[in-house]
């Protein structure tokens, strides 16, 4: 029996105690009995599509669509990833988390029994929905004035070309500029919040990891003692000392009742936020403070860092886009001017981002091509999931919409023929200015934006969990390619004639559904003359 290796681990291991042997042992059996159980009550009915190597998802999830439009299959991911027809979306996109549930599907991803990641945290949601977002304008300066201080701490001055580690660069960038709306001046800069903020994600998926080595029924004996899952507690801990210091005043703010200053006052606006919809009994602790800014920086720095990356790698694959972005970068501010911070700084004013549609369509065409994933709305189901194609699916099955069948194919309304413009490219191609060529038809003017969700559109998600935080990574994401653009010539390491080329663009790592840009791979950059900028 394959459990036989595990039985005589735990018996190797608690043979010291007959006691705890027994417990031990004990509780191996039922395990047994319940794996064996809900294994059979699980098993699930529907074709199985391809075989789950990393390299070959993408073409299994286009034959997957084309072999079964209007019925679920199966992508053979451990667990299995049952892949449901575009048409039930509209059925399944506002259920409640009761029904289809995300935060389950972290706490399975991210084992959260072992690793406490996935713990609920709705004071963070909603200070994202309803302040963040109803606040965004006001955070462009904090962007605008950390983007220059953290280019210049990762790329710096170069005045010949000079190779930088594109994604490490740019997850410190974004670290920066969350931390600085975040958790504000001066904690944001400091390095060991630093250390926090980026790490706390990267060992988060090691503590799991090394946990999904072990069989189920070791885990809870061997997972506290794991150096991965001990890190992660340990900077929980650090990470409330650090913040611990600044929260007095912010929380004496709220207990007075004090009015809140906007970020363009006081750069950690944001965390008088959190503790606007943060329980009573809660707001005097560091540890739940440190827990909530440290679940934002898992949701947002490394995913806007890897876009910012495939962005930049695109640019540098595809040179010819760099000069039309300034173009049009260079012409809003002639339109709109500048808005002075009273230093002499110069910078975009709020109005001004949202004119910049090649610079968005750039954005969501990159995005296109290099999804943070393949799927799309994973969720894991709660209760029977009964779907209007007479189909039933079982609890706890793990089940996600075909992003990538769905955003390459000429069906899809946005990618189809008819849809688009005359000078229409298919969607298997890179065009960069497709959806600005989009958004230029009549009617369609505020449709296909980056952060735009729709059927066939799902990198955000789409309905109750779309992203709330999109937002805000939009507003980042263009404020440090606008910097690069004005400040840096940009090209792939060795391009010495600067003329690109898709095929020696970094490759993108696929595992298991998720795709990550090469955080191996250089880029050169050079600085531009000082009377361009």
């Amino acid at each position: 029996m394959a459990l036989l290796p595990f039985i005589k681990h735990a018996q190797a291991s608690v043979a010291e105690s007959p006691v705890i042997y027994s417990v031990a042992l004990l509780a191996t059996l039922i395990g047994i009995f319940r794996y064996i159980v809900l294994r059979q009550s699980r098993k699930l009915n529907f074709p199985v599509v391809g075989k789950a190597i990393d390299s070959e998802l993408k073409n299994d999830l286009i034959e997957g669509a084309k072999l079964y439009p209007d019925e679920p299959f199966i992508i053979p991911t451990q667990p299995p990833m049952v892949v449901l027809p575009e048409k039930t979306l509209d059925e399944i996109r506002y259920m409640t988390e009761d029904k289809v549930s995300f935060l389950e599907l972290i706490r399975r991803e991210f084992l959260h029994r072992h690793t406490t990641i996935g713990d609920s945290r709705p004071e963070v949601i909603q200070a994202v929905k309803n302040e963040l977002t109803r606040n965004i304008s006001s955070v462009l300066d904090c962007l605008q004035d950390e983007v220059r201080y953290s280019l210049d701490k990762e790329i710096g001055d170069c005045p010949d070309w000079k190779p930088i580690y594109l994604y490490k660069a740019m997850a410190n960038v974004v670290a920066l500029m969350s931390g600085r709306t975040f958790v504000g001046l001066p904690l944001s800069r400091e390095q060991e919040w630093l250390d926090v903020s980026i790490n706390f994600t990267i060992d988060a998926v090691a503590a799991a990891r090394a946990a999904r080595n072990w069989h189920p029924l070791m885990r809870p004996f061997v997972a506290p003692f794991l150096k991965e899952i001990r890190r992660i507690k340990a900077y929980k801990t650090r990470g409330a000392e650090l913040l611990a210091p600044y929260m007095e005043q912010k929380v004496l703010d709220q207990i007075m009742d004090e009015p809140k200053k906007s970020v363009d006052e006081e750069q950690s606006a944001f965390t008088g936020w959190v503790l606007k919809y943060t329980k009573d009994s809660e707001k005097r602790d560091p540890a739940v403070l440190a827990l909530n800014q440290i679940v934002l920086s898992f949701a947002a720095i490394h995913t806007s860092g890897m876009a910012v990356t495939h962005c930049l790698y695109d640019l540098a694959a595809r040179p010819e886009y760099i000069q039309p972005l300034r173009e049009e970068i260079e012409k809003v501010i002639a339109e709109d001017g500048y808005e002075d911070d009273g230093d002499g700084i110069k910078k975009l004013k709020k109005s001004s981002l949202p004119r910049l549609r090649k610079l968005d369509s750039f954005m969501k065409e990159s995005q296109r091509h290099a999804p943070a994933g393949l799927f799309g709305n994973t969720r894991v189901v709660v209760k029977p999931l009964h779907l209007s194609t007479g189909h039933t699916i079982p609890p706890g099955t793990k089940i996600a919409y075909n992003l990538w069948a769905t955003q390459m194919s000429t069906s899809s309304l946005s990618m189809s023929p008819t849809y688009n413009p005359p000078n229409y490219h298919a969607p298997a191609e890179f065009d960069g200015f497709r959806f600005s060529n989009l958004r230029a038809m009549e009617g369609k003017e505020n449709k296909h934006q980056f952060v735009s969700t729709a059927p066939d559109s799902l990198s955000f998600g789409h309905g109750n969990h779309a992203c709330p935080g999109r937002f805000f990574a939009s507003n980042e994401i263009k404020v440090i390619l606008i910097e690069v653009l004005r400040t840096y010539d940009l090209r792939l390491k060795g391009d010495v004639e600067g003329t690109g080329g898709v095929e020696k663009r970094p490759e993108d790592l696929v595992n298991a559904g998720s795709i990550m840009p090469n955080p191996f791979a250089e880029i050169e950059f050079k600085s531009r003359k000082k009377d361009v900028i």
